[in-house]
């Protein structure tokens, strides 16, 4: 009987996990980099080109900054910045666009 207990008790563990870990899509760097070429690239350089905002940090800048981390860029995208618009970017965009950014951390080349 404790046998049988245990068995059920880690399967309603592996569900209530496997639940959770389904409920969030993985991210998609290249989702991220056409948002990014959609939204972000009228300021920001979003691979290999200057920003055409002088005070917008590329990308890639941003990837290389130390302790630059996914919960970093999250927190950074979802706070306001003096020269940057309020822009609410849907949850899924936004994953899409910091595993982006997270992917040109330490590249040569930046586009996807």
């Amino acid at each position: 009987m404790k046998s049988l207990f245990t068995a059920l008790s880690a399967g309603i563990v592996l569900v209530a996990v496997s639940g959770v870990a389904s409920a969030e899509e993985p991210a998609d760097p290249q989702a991220g980099f056409e948002y990014a070429q959609t939204y972000c690239a009228t300021c920001h350089g979003i691979s290999e080109e200057k920003s055409p905002l002088p005070q917008a940090p590329r990308f890639r800048h941003v990837a290389d900054t130390t302790g630059m981390t996914a919960t970093a860029l999250q927190v950074w995208m979802q706070t306001s910045h003096p020269t940057m618009p309020n822009i609410i970017v849907a949850p899924n965009d936004m994953r899409n666009v910091i595993a982006y950014i997270i992917s040109l951390k330490g590249r040569e080349g930046s586009t996807p």
